[in-house]
């Protein structure tokens, strides 16, 4: 039996070298549009956003969730496996590595996925505990209207 672990992409994936393979590829401002976090049309370097994600578990989750079903190409997970962090997921051997997907604006199919994910979590985030220091670094909801959320 194989490692559940090994067989994820992010397994042993430091989130520098995460974030130089997807901002190589898609550049910082489509990044920004694609996952609506404001911080990366700013990129003021890689140990910030890197900082900026470890103290943003929203964030965080989800970059690696764009990295595993977009830049990875890997199918979309159902719902058991999306009330799992990115990185614990476990990813089925049948399931392997495509091209990295093409973005140029924000697809239906990217926007369903998005609001998927933001429904799930804002459903079984209810009271886990959170103080009101966590709530504040919370990503306001997507208004398909306004983007930049101004």
């Amino acid at each position: 039996m194989t490692d559940k672990k090994t067989h994820n992409p992010l397994y042993g994936l430091k989130m520098d070298l995460l974030l130089t393979q997807i901002s190589d590829f898609y550049g910082w401002e489509l990044l920004s549009e694609t996952l609506n976090i404001e911080r990366f049309l700013y990129h003021t370097g890689m140990k910030s956003t890197v900082k900026f994600l470890r103290n943003n578990q929203w964030a965080k989750e989800k970059v690696e969730n764009f990295y595993l079903y977009h830049y990875k190409n890997l199918p979309y997970p159902d719902d058991k496996q999306l009330s799992i962090a990115p990185r614990d997921r476990f990813i089925p051997a049948d399931q392997n590595v495509g091209e990295p997907a093409e973005i140029t604006k924000q697809s239906s199919a990217q926007i369903e996925h998005a609001a998927k994910l933001r429904n799930y979590q804002s459903a079984n985030s209810g009271n886990k505990g959170k103080n009101k220091s966590a709530e504040r670094n919370e990503e306001p909801p997507y208004d398909p209207g306004n983007p930049w959320n101004i």
